[in-house]
């Protein structure tokens, strides 16, 4: 899948959310997201997605614990407004950690 490429960036894997971030997404996005938990840090990239579910947030909250649990480092780079309001809407910006949005 084209929108779910995973890249080595600065030596850290990189993680692409696909543009649809919703269920039929999360079998693709799981295995990703589970390998680069044995990884020492990743990045997910998220500045494209126009459409995410709880399900999706959930597995990202899910990834955000397990990688403080196991000192693994999660950075975001790039995080769109849809996702930024989905997790306000939920209480999970604190969470997962998102970036502060940058004004335009």
């Amino acid at each position: 899948m084209a929108n779910q490429q995973q890249r080595a960036t600065d030596s850290r894997q990189l993680i692409e959310l696909p543009e649809d971030c919703r269920m039929a997404a999360l079998p693709a996005l799981q295995t990703q997201l589970l390998a680069a938990l044995q990884q020492p840090g990743f990045s997910v990239a998220a500045a494209a997605v126009s459409r995410i579910d709880t399900a999706a947030l959930q597995w990202l909250v899910a990834c955000r614990r397990e990688a403080a649990a196991s000192a693994c480092s999660m950075h975001w780079q790039g995080v769109s407004e849809v996702v930024r309001d989905a997790a306000a809407l939920l209480g999970l910006t604190q969470v997962l950690e998102l970036p502060a949005s940058v004004p335009a």
